[in-house]
């Protein structure tokens, strides 16, 4: 255990400081850190609620919404409509059967009284002859008065606003429901309100009942919570849909249920009557949204004054309504987490749903903090001691099944039990000591592979270096048995220019020669066996998988001898003469890996493949070519052109060597080409007119060393393609 903690103490510290860290931002945090969390915090709710809102609604029929739209604004004026016609709407409503109406509307200002303003107009223009008739006119013009008189007994809530700040208050104030003394305001959780905008005392007085229409957004605007109760002095008051739910359900008692709490007298709930209401310590709920608008049936307000009869409309009978406007023009809309236009009235119309129905309100659970501490606490010691232990493919998985179990029981809580838990600490917990360990591994990682290729790359092919940093594990000295291509060049008469040529000319020649040879190696996707003097060894098909290592040896092959041209050139310009390069090829099975001690090894293969092909090499001089190709690796090659060199029965060999020169297409249509291939074939079968088709060729293309090979083999009386090496 000591020695675990000891290998992994940085990745344990990081863990138990993010740990730390998430624990102290979920039980304090400071203002900065809390605004960043709380925005989080309001987009987890979002999705949450979103991504569980149910396919369909069902539509209760006890709460209807008499939309002022857009059409009743043509229909019947623009905003705001006369007294009269809130009198006919009023009216209306209760012939159709309504229980209670609530006005998502304030009445602030008296309507102007037509005879009232006509006398003060007579009288500034000094025409007073019928003031006395206007005089008698005004009660009768007086439409605050009438609308006062229709409120009345019709079970109607007015709604009214606070303000958090202190203002000159306006209008009045219905009854307040609760009494909190002046020594409990301090310790008291529920928002104090010290000003108001009210509605006219004449209509307050009428309709007896009101709520306010305070709803507060979250920082980001966003409508998410909204109060139940506010104060204003000593008393409480309630919200338009908690007042409305209250007379609509006819509740005698009202009560608002605290608890001390250190400090302070916190709220847990409200009763009407025997129904609880449970809030936050400040008398809020979260707003039980359902989905975009349309959770409350709508009636637009000019079909109820147009009605042709009372009972039009039969989901009014007994319902609980809410007068509002959803119109862009009248400005009560507002963003909810489904939508930014959601209209205002339909958020009361929710809340007031909600309580009718007698389900819980979705809420934050007093224990919440603690919960998501422990879980904090939990999911961190967890990981921060076990992630350390795997590899980064185990963690990522073991980071997906807790981070799957933690949004799971997350959204397990708000679906079953409408329990709203913030998942934001705990994923930050999980995602943290994730990323840190998977990261950590990473650059550990690619730290180790800078220092094996830094450490191999000076005298190891890249192709093998990669190998080596992508699997540390391959450096043994196991070897494999595996069909590989080889490729051996050599310079000829190279000895002849090392002794002409000073030490600094020697080595500058050599480097540029064998740079690009070995490059050429390279591009072809070839491991530099070795280097021996002027000559250069490749391996193709190891260490890595080349199912064409035969065409990448031939193309490496032809590569090496344009650039073994272009270099004589070069040499030729500089006034030097460099001897060509020849190649041999091969194709066979050999052991191949490192060979060495424990200390030092060297990547090589070993097999009389690899011998062969050096002897490849070596008949070039004797044949008077530059490559040779073996059968074994013209086989693989269907994609190249050849023509045919002879068996060839190395020195010490027993078994023929079917040898092969590599050409072009173009040269694979040449007479010079076509007729070979025929004396060659003739001279395969033993044909005594072989003699004449090689003197022909050679009298034609004197220049060619296969041609004058065999047609000096045929002179000495050799009619067999098989071809005995006496040297090496």
């Amino acid at each position: 255990m000591r020695h675990y903690l000891t290998k992994h103490h940085t990745l344990i510290a990081f863990g138990m400081l993010f740990t730390l860290l998430a624990l102290w931002l979920q039980l304090s945090g400071e203002n900065w850190s809390r605004t960043i969390i709380d925005r989080l915090d309001h987009l987890a709710y979002d999705v949450r609620l979103n991504l569980t809102l149910p396919a369909t609604r069902a539509v209760d029929s006890k709460v209807v919404i008499v939309d002022i739209d857009e059409a009743s604004l043509r229909a019947e004026g623009r905003w705001p409509w006369s007294r009269l016609k809130m009198g006919e709407l009023v009216v209306a409503l209760k012939q159709a059967g309504v229980n209670a109406i609530g006005f998502d509307v304030a009445f602030t200002e008296p309507e102007r009284n037509v005879a009232q303003e006509l006398i003060e107009a007579a009288s500034r223009s000094g025409r007073l002859e019928h003031v006395e008739y206007l005089e008698q006119l005004i009660p009768a013009m007086d439409r605050d008065a009438i609308f006062a008189e229709q409120l009345k007994g019709q079970n109607v809530i007015l709604g009214f606003l606070f303000h958090s700040a202190q203002e000159a208050s306006v209008g009045a104030l219905p009854t307040g429901w609760a009494f909190f003394p002046q020594a409990d305001h301090e310790h008291l959780t529920i928002p104090m309100m010290p000003s108001y905008t009210g509605n006219l005392p004449t209509l307050q007085k009428a309709a007896k009942y009101g709520g306010f229409l305070n709803a507060t957004s979250d920082t980001d605007g966003v409508l998410r919570s909204t109060p139940l109760i506010l104060r204003n002095g000593d008393m409480v008051y309630p919200s338009l849909s908690l007042a409305v739910a209250r007379r609509y359900l006819e509740a005698m008692r009202f009560k608002v249920e605290t608890a001390a709490v250190e400090n302070t007298e916190r709220v847990l709930a409200l009763w009407l009557d025997n129904t609880q209401i449970l809030t936050d310590q400040y008398g809020r709920v979260l707003i039980p949204y359902s989905g975009h608008r349309g959770g409350v049936p709508y009636i637009p307000a000019t079909d109820v004054l147009q009605a042709s009869k009372a009972d039009q409309f039969p989901e009014l009978e007994n319902a609980a309504v809410l007068i509002g406007s959803s119109a862009l023009g009248l400005a009560d809309l507002i963003s909810a987490p489904t939508g930014p236009a959601f209209p205002g009235v339909e958020v009361h119309a929710t809340v007031l749903k909600r309580i009718l129905s007698g389900r819980p309100f979705p809420q934050v659970p007093d224990w919440a903090n603690a919960a998501n501490a422990i879980i904090i606490l939990a999911s961190g010691l967890l990981l921060t001691f076990l992630c350390p232990a795997f590899g980064a493919l185990a963690i990522t998985l073991f980071a997906a099944v807790c981070l799957t179990l933690l949004v799971a029981g997350n959204v397990w809580l708000w679906t079953s039990a409408q329990l709203s838990l913030s998942p934001v600490l705990p994923l930050f917990t999980i995602v943290a000591i994730i990323a840190m360990n998977v990261l950590y591994g990473f650059f550990a990682e690619a730290r180790q592979k800078r220092q094996v290729r830094k450490a191999f790359s000076s005298y190891m092919a890249p192709a093998l270096v990669d190998q080596l940093v992508n699997h540390p594990d391959r450096l043994s000295l196991n070897g494999e048995t595996r069909e590989m291509s080889f490729l051996f060049s050599d310079i000829a008469g190279f000895t002849t220019f090392t002794e002409s040529a000073s030490p600094q000319l020697l080595v500058s020649v050599l480097n540029e020669y064998l740079d690009a040879m070995c490059r050429t190696v390279m591009e072809h996707g070839g491991t530099i066996d070795k280097i021996v003097g002027d000559a250069v060894v490749g391996i193709f098909n190891a260490p890595l998988d080349q199912p064409d290592h035969a065409q990448r040896a031939v193309n490496c092959a032809l590569s090496m001898d344009r650039i073994s041209r272009n270099f004589i050139q070069k040499m030729k310009e500089r006034g030097m003469e460099f001897g060509a390069t020849r190649v041999g090829v091969n194709t066979g099975t050999a052991i191949v890996g490192n060979f060495g001690g424990s200390e030092r090894f060297d990547y090589t293969a070993h097999g009389d493949a690899i011998n062969t092909a050096a002897r490849m090499e070596g008949v070039n001089k004797h044949l008077g070519t530059l490559i040779c190709i073996s059968g074994t690796t013209v086989a693989q090659c269907p994609h190249h052109f050849f023509r045919p060199v002879g068996a060839l029965v190395l020195k010490g060999k027993t078994e023929s060597i079917e040898a092969f020169e590599p050409i072009t297409e173009e040269e694979s249509r040449t007479p010079r080409v076509v007729r070979y291939k025929e004396a060659f074939a003739h001279l395969e079968r033993g044909a005594a007119d072989a003699a004449e088709l090689f003197a022909a060729l050679r009298a034609d293309f004197p220049e060619d060393p296969l041609v004058t090979l065999h047609y000096d083999r045929v002179a000495a009386g050799t009619l067999s393609a098989t071809i005995i090496l006496a040297e090496k």
